[in-house]
């Protein structure tokens, strides 16, 4: 065992549910209009976890392919997204923060697509800088 206490998250009514079994990869803030759209918040705070570390304990959400090959998955009952799949990264998943039931466990240390970061909001600080995506990720 790596020490790693499991983390559980889930949407707002509590249809879909979900269990982290590892350490995330990485915890990142993203600025980018797809992540903005489909929170309907100025960002989006996520953390990605390699899938195998991943699995859905209740329900099974709904998706959305926002780009090709990339999909949105929320709740089809209340609308709360929870995890973004595929893309570059097909092993990983991008599971919001929000989502999380403990979200103060994974603290962002990275801001990506700061190119489309909105003007009235400003660097966060000590977290890194990326005018595009996150390099880790």
């Amino acid at each position: 065992m790596n020490g790693f206490l499991p983390a559980h998250g889930g949407c707002l009514c509590g249809a879909v549910r979900y269990r982290i079994s590892a350490p995330p990869l990485l915890a990142d803030i993203c600025h980018c209009v797809q992540c903005r759209k489909q929170s309907g918040a100025p960002y989006l705070p996520w953390i990605a976890v390699a899938a195998p570390d991943f699995a859905w304990i209740k329900g099974k959400p709904a998706r959305f392919e926002s780009s090709p090959g990339n999909y949105r998955h929320f709740c089809a009952d209340c609308g709360s997204p929870v995890v973004m799949t595929g893309g570059l990264e097909p092993d990983k998943y991008g599971v919001t923060i929000g989502s999380l039931d403990e979200p103060d466990r994974f603290p962002p240390t990275v801001e990506a697509f700061t190119v489309r970061r909105l003007a009235w909001l400003h660097p966060m600080p000590g977290l890194a800088q990326h005018e595009c995506g996150n390099p880790e990720f």
